[in-house]
């Protein structure tokens, strides 16, 4: 016996020295050299996965896969990842994995150069250019092919939509599918986060919270090296620098690069808004709208400049202003040449050159040249006074004029005259009192 078997394995060795591949699979014409690799392989066409875990019953086509796995029941984890601590049962897999940070891709197709971080992924990938393979795997019902049965598998989830929702009749695949679209109608989020205590209606979006959290952001932009911490909120930020917009408003034409900023903007046609503050009964189309609205009445401002220590209600805010700080004015106005730090800003301005003013007063037609001062200007006609002085309690409709209010209480007078030294409370008298030295 070990006589046959020593000369079974000598014969193994001598046809791959020679090259010699005998074993020909007649379903994608692959050749092997020896009889148990073409075994293994023929379990790709056939589905069929021999070696089941004792523990959790999933079954796998290659022993080895099998005992790979089971290595992760025992919890044993001999590498670590440095950037997001995962653990890794093989230095190999930690390899690999490392490429999601590095962004390391050595494996290049030789057809069309589009690189891969896997030998795998790479060999998968060529199939797309071998007609003779991509065909291996066709769907009976519509005739589509595949070069993988695990894809074909996932396409015939299209046709198997058997489960129905009996609230909006939409049609899923499993069953699972329906467990969790049916959160939708119900509100249930039964996944919370241990930290904060939100709610989540998948598992799957709580892990992705959880990163906020831990402050790791494994994913980076190639182009401007900003961090995410997950790969979706990449590919989405990726889009940025396309500059493509495929999603289109059929009603004003307006493009935008993602397909929820066409929903949010859809809102602005339909009139919808289900979203109401309950200190003043103002209603919004989108929830995080009401979110930064209600920080108008806490006075809360999350978001701090780690230089000044300025305090700002959105991120966005923060991030234009930090451009204070670095001093780059990257938008210049092709009219006077005027230099400005964000976009919004040089816009802003160059409607003072062209006299337009779309912003229209529903009450007496005063126009302005943006959407902000006509929302200051309509709090004339509705009488409110939302901002209230804690000292006095006299109430304001606008924020600056409390602002300004609030010095005759301090005594505050941070504008100075730059020839006498004469102090103001506010900008506008400092600038009456110069002409006094112009004259």
């Amino acid at each position: 016996m070990a006589e046959k078997l020593l000369e079974t394995q000598s014969t193994q060795n001598e046809r791959k020295r020679c090259g010699l591949k005998e074993f020909i699979c007649n379903l994608c014409s692959k050749c092997f050299s020896n009889k148990s690799d073409f075994t293994k392989h023929i379990r790709i066409h056939t589905g069929e996965k021999p070696f089941s875990c004792d523990v959790c019953r999933k079954s796998f086509s290659d022993k080895s896969n099998l005992n790979r796995h089971r290595r992760g029941h025992s919890g044993l984890q001999k590498v670590s990842c440095n950037v997001c601590f995962k653990g890794f049962l093989e230095k190999k897999e930690l390899t690999l994995h490392m490429r999601t940070h590095t962004g390391e891709k050595p494996f290049s197709c030789d057809v069309c150069h589009k690189s891969f971080s896997d030998q795998g992924y790479l060999l998968k990938h060529k199939k797309i250019h071998s007609v003779s393979n991509f065909i291996t795997f066709c769907c009976n019902i519509c005739s589509k092919k595949f070069s993988q049965k695990m894809y074909l598998k996932k396409h015939m989830n299209v046709h198997s939509k058997k489960y129905v929702c009996h609230v909006c009749s939409k049609l899923l695949s499993n069953k699972s599918d329906l467990t969790i679209h049916m959160r939708i109608h119900t509100g249930e989020k039964p996944f919370s986060c241990d930290v904060c205590h939100k709610s989540f209606s998948t598992k799957g979006n709580q892990n992705h919270h959880m990163k906020i959290h831990s402050g790791i952001k494994e994913f980076s932009c190639s182009e401007c090296y900003k961090r995410f911490n997950n790969k979706k909120c990449l590919k989405r930020h990726m889009i940025l620098h396309t500059g493509l917009k495929p999603f289109t408003c059929d009603v004003c034409l307006k493009a935008f690069p993602q397909k929820g900023n066409l929903t949010r903007h859809m809102k602005i046609h339909t009139g919808e808004k289900p979203f109401s503050c309950d200190v003043c009964t103002k209603s919004f189309s989108v929830r995080k709208t009401l979110t930064i609205h209600k920080r108008t009445h806490t006075g809360e401002k999350p978001f701090s400049c780690f230089l000044c220590h300025k305090s700002f209600t959105q991120k966005s805010h923060l991030n234009t202003h930090v451009k204070v700080h670095s001093g780059l004015k990257e938008f210049v106005c092709d009219v006077c040449l005027q230099c400005f730090s964000c976009k919004s800003d040089l816009t802003r301005h160059k409607k003072t050159h062209s006299g337009e003013k779309p912003f229209s007063c529903s009450v007496c037609h005063k126009s302005f040249s943006q959407k902000s001062h006509l929302g200051v200007h309509q709090k004339i006609h509705s009488g409110s006074k939302e901002f209230a002085c804690i000292e006095c309690s006299k109430c304001f409709a606008q924020k600056s004029h409390l602002t300004v209010h609030m010095k005759t209480h301090t005594g505050e007078k941070p504008y100075s005259c730059s020839v006498c030294h004469m102090s103001f409370a506010q900008r506008s008298t400092l600038s009456k009192h110069r002409k006094v030295h112009s004259v």
